[in-house]
């Protein structure tokens, strides 16, 4: 029986799609610039910058101001930013980097990790994996080492 192990964690960084978001966000402001006076080509570049925005912010705040949360790992079950996640229900957990790893909880049924699925630790990342890893061989789930995505 595994007593109940608890680890600070946080969101990924979102830096990717930051950059992403800035090059997007530049060049279409430049069309809007240049063609301004061609009314198609200015509304589409208007909706792609103002949606560019919103991601560009949202990844902002996921990556720079959201507080960190919780990691519980007990035995059957971990508990994940108030969530219930059973050993049952998951398909694989991945790690994805070697400095800084980021988490990813797979479920069955899903293509991508769910947003809330994903993390890193806040600090001492060598235990919290081995931890993990040690919960992850008890409860029979998959732990590999892939790249993964998530949503925004």
């Amino acid at each position: 029986m595994l007593r109940e192990i608890k680890h600070p964690v946080k969101s990924p960084p979102r830096i990717g799609t930051i950059i992403g978001m800035i090059a997007i966000i530049s060049s279409q402001s430049i069309l809007v610039l240049r063609l301004w006076d061609q009314r198609g080509v200015f509304y589409a570049s208007i909706t792609a910058v103002l949606m560019g925005l919103v991601v560009l912010l949202l990844a902002l705040f996921r990556t720079f101001f959201k507080k960190p949360t919780e990691l519980c790992l007990s035995n059957e079950q971990i508990i994940l930013n108030g969530n219930i996640i059973n050993s049952r229900d998951i398909k694989v957990i991945m790690t994805k980097g070697y400095f800084r790893p980021v988490i990813g909880i797979l479920p069955y049924r899903r293509k991508i990790v769910p947003l809330g699925m994903a993390f890193r630790y806040s600090k001492d990342e060598d235990r919290g994996i081995s931890d993990l890893k040690s919960w992850a061989k008890m409860n029979n789930v998959k732990m590999v080492n892939k790249s993964f995505q998530t949503w925004i």
